[in-house]
C-alpha cells in the first residue's frame, strides 16, 4: 500500500466528481427541495390551524340534562363557535338545517353520555368537521361539570385542572440537552441518506470503469488496495462535503425559528456521533465499491445497490424499539454486529448515556467491520475489476478471499 498511489486516485476522484453536474445538482437541490418542501408544509399546516381556529361555526346544543349548556357556553364566548340551544323534539328541524348548510351541526348532552363522556355531534359530513374548539371547549366543561357535582367549588376546581408539567433532572446536576438527544439522530439519518447518495455513485463509477476498461489502464499504474482506499477517501470527502453544505442550509433555516444557541452539546455526545457516523460512512463505501467490481452492468447494480442501501436502514426500521429500550440485551448485540453498529450506537447515544467502555467496544467491532470489508473489497477488486463479461458468483468471491494476490 503507498500512500503516494492512494493520494493520486483519491485527488482523481474528487476533483472529477465535484466538478460532474450530478454532484452539484444534488448538491444544491436538496437543500432547497428540503427548504420549499418544509415551508410549503409548514405554512400549509399553519394556515390550515389558524383557518380552523378562525372560522365561524354555528352548532346547535340539545341538553337533555337541562344544565350542561350553562357550563358550556363560558368556554365558547369569546370563540368564532356560535350557540344556540333546542329542544329534542327540533331533531328532525335540525337535520334539515344542517343538510341547507344554515347550521355547521348539532351537539346531544345526556345524563348517559355527560356520564361516560362520548359525546355526540351530527354534522354532514364527518370528514368535512371542524370540532377543534369545540372539542376543547366540551372536555373543559365537562371537567368543570363533574367536578361541581361531586361538591368541589370554583376555587377548588381551578386547583384540580391545574396543569403540570415533568422535568428530568440529573442527580449529578448535569441539565437534559435537546441537541445531545437529537444530533445522533441526525447523524444516523445523514448516514442512511449519504450510503444512498454517495455509495450509489461509488458503485456505478466503478461499473462505469470497468465497462470502459478504464481499470485496466488504472490497475497498471496502482493496485487494487490502494485504488480501493484512494475511491472510498475521494468519495467520502465528496460526501462529507455534500452533508456539510445540508447541514449549514440546515441550520441557517432553523436559527429563523429557533436560537440554536440554547440547545447546548457536550463533546462527549459529538465526538462519538462522528465517529460512528465517519467509520460507519467508510464501510458502506468499500461494501458498494466491492459490490460494484462484481456487477457486469448497471441492471445487476441497482439491484445489488437496493439490497445494501437496506442494510443500515434495518435498525431504522426498529428504531421506536431501540429509542424506548436502548439497553435491552438484543439491541446491546445489534450494537456489535459491524453492519448494524453505525446507525444503532448513534440512536442509543441519542435515548441514553451509554457507558464510555461501550462505546470504545462497540467502535472496535466497527472498526474490525470497516478492516474487513475495505479487505473484501481490495481482493474483489484484484479480481473482480477484470472480468469485463459477466458477474461474479459468491462462490467464486469465497475463492478470492482463500487465494493470495
Amino acid at each position: 500500500m503507498k500512500w503516494s498511489n492512494i493520494f493520486k486516485v483519491f485527488r482523481w476522484e474528487f476533483i472529477k466528481n465535484i466538478k460532474s453536474p450530478v454532484f452539484l445538482i444534488t448538491t444544491l437541490a436538496m437543500p432547497l427541495i428540503m427548504l420549499v418542501g418544509g415551508g410549503l408544509s409548514y405554512l400549509a399546516s399553519s394556515s390550515a390551524i389558524d383557518s380552523a381556529l378562525e372560522e365561524e361555526q354555528q352548532v346547535a346544543v340539545i341538553d337533555e340534562s337541562g344544565e350542561f349548556f350553562a357550563y358550556l357556553e363560558p368556554y365558547l364566548a369569546d370563540s368564532p363557535v356560535k350557540l344556540t340551544l333546542h329542544d329534542s323534539a327540533e331533531r328532525g328541524q335540525l337535520r334539515e338545517q344542517i343538510r341547507e348548510g344554515e347550521i355547521d351541526g348539532y351537539l346531544l348532552f345526556t345524563e348517559i353520555n355527560i356520564q361516560s363522556g362520548e359525546i355526540d355531534y351530527y354534522v354532514q359530513s364527518a370528514r368535512e368537521m371542524n370540532a377543534m374548539v369545540l372539542e376543547g371547549a366540551v372536555s373543559a366543561a365537562l371537567s368543570s361539570y363533574r367536578m361541581e357535582k361531586i361538591g368541589l367549588n370554583a376555587a377548588e376546581i381551578a386547583v384540580a385542572t391545574a396543569p403540570a408539567s415533568l422535568h428530568t433532572r440529573s442527580i449529578s446536576g448535569e441539565e437534559v440537552s435537546i441537541a445531545g438527544m437529537i444530533a445522533p439522530l441526525i447523524f444516523a439519518m445523514l448516514l442512511v441518506v449519504a450510503v444512498m447518495v454517495s455509495g450509489q455513485v461509488l458503485m456505478f463509477g466503478v461499473l462505469r470503469e470497468k465497462r470502459n476498461r478504464i481499470v485496466e489502464i488504472l490497475l497498471s499504474s496502482v493496485n487494487a488496495i490502494d485504488l480501493l482506499l484512494g475511491k472510498i477517501i475521494g468519495f467520502g470527502l465528496l460526501g462529507l462535503l455534500q452533508i456539510g453544505i445540508w447541514l449549514a442550509a440546515g441550520l441557517l433555516v432553523a436559527t429563523r425559528f429557533y436560537d440554536l444557541g440554547r440547545l447546548g452539546i457536550s463533546l462527549n455526545v459529538l465526538l462519538p456521533s462522528i465517529l460512528f457516523f465517519v467509520g460507519g460512512y467508510v464501510m458502506f463505501a468499500a461494501l458498494f465499491a466491492a459490490m460494484g467490481a462484481t456487477m457486469k452492468d448497471a441492471e445487476g447494480g441497482s439491484q445489488t445497490q437496493g439490497i445494501v442501501v437496506m442494510i443500515p436502514m434495518i435498525p431504522l426500521f426498529a428504531s421506536g424499539a431501540i429509542m424506548m429500550a436502548p439497553n435491552a440485551t438484543w439491541v446491546r448485540v445489534f450494537s456489535y454486529i459491524p453492519i448494524f453498529t453505525p446507525v444503532t450506537m448513534l440512536m442509543r447515544i441519542g435515548a441514553t448515556s451509554v457507558p464510555w467502555w461501550e462505546i470504545a467496544s462497540t467502535f472496535t467491532a466497527l472498526l474490525l467491520g470497516v478492516a474487513f470489508f475495505v479487505y473484501l473489497g481490495a481482493r474483489i477488486f484484484s479480481r473482480g475489476l477484470l472480468q469485463f463479461d459477466r458477474s461474479i458468483s459468491l462462490r467464486e468471491i469465497g475463492r478470492m478471499m482463500r487465494r493470495s494476490y
